[in-house]
């Protein structure tokens, strides 16, 4: 169990400061994925001396669950679903596609509250952090939105994530290198992992990107 988010940012950038020292990180980037991983980011960036911005994933959740989440979305629209579990809830398509569009208008607003415009990330090596990967849905579909930017190289960064080998190869699929502190067998969710995992607020967010500023 790690005591909170900064303090898995501090381990995590002792393992990135060895890829640095590898010249396998040369013109870093760190992007967080809001809430949490904004928090883990901000060390490491702080940590690195380098820029900190912000990618949007918004969960899609099940018709009349919303608890139980059917795939993720992107701001720049992307959309990962987990076709298996849409066929047995038999999810319409015009669902999936008013949902999707609600949660890219959700992720615009973040944006503008934010104030924080993107960084070009064409021949960064850009290294994504969340403060967790339970199904991996989400960090897939951040890494593959940072592709299509051309980065020199994709890192994705996290303190735990569940010890699932199909999560874990498609996340090799759109990454150079993982750095994971903790795999672990019985996940449950990301906040039994931290003895201080308080939710964010959005002021709390915009505080921290002012230190980037």
């Amino acid at each position: 169990m790690f005591e909170s988010r900064r303090e898995t940012g501090k381990l995590l950038v002792q393992r990135l400061k060895k890829l640095q020292d590898e010249k396998r990180i040369i013109d870093p980037v760190v992007v967080a994925i809001p809430r949490g991983g904004v928090v883990v980011g901000a060390e490491i960036a702080k940590e690195l001396n380098v820029p900190l911005d912000l990618l949007f994933v918004k969960k899609i959740p099940a018709p009349n669950n919303e608890k139980l989440t059917i795939g993720s979305i992107s701001e720049n629209g992307l959309v990962f679903l987990n076709q298996a579990l849409v066929n047995t809830l038999d999810v319409d398509e015009n669902y999936l596609q008013e949902k999707g569009i609600e949660k890219i208008q959700e992720m615009a607003r973040l944006r503008d509250k934010y104030k924080h415009e993107p960084i070009l990330l064409e021949d960064k090596d850009v290294i994504l952090v969340d403060d967790g990967i339970a199904t991996g849905a989400s960090m897939y579909l951040a890494a593959q939105s940072i592709v299509r930017d051309r980065p020199r190289s994709v890192i994705i960064a996290a303190p735990v994530m569940l010890n699932d080998d199909t999560i874990i190869n498609t996340l090799k699929s759109v990454s150079h290198h993982m750095e994971i502190l903790k795999t672990a067998d019985n996940f449950m969710s990301v906040s039994k992992w931290y003895e201080d995992f308080p939710q964010l607020s959005d002021k709390e967010v915009k505080d921290i990107l002012k230190e980037f500023q």
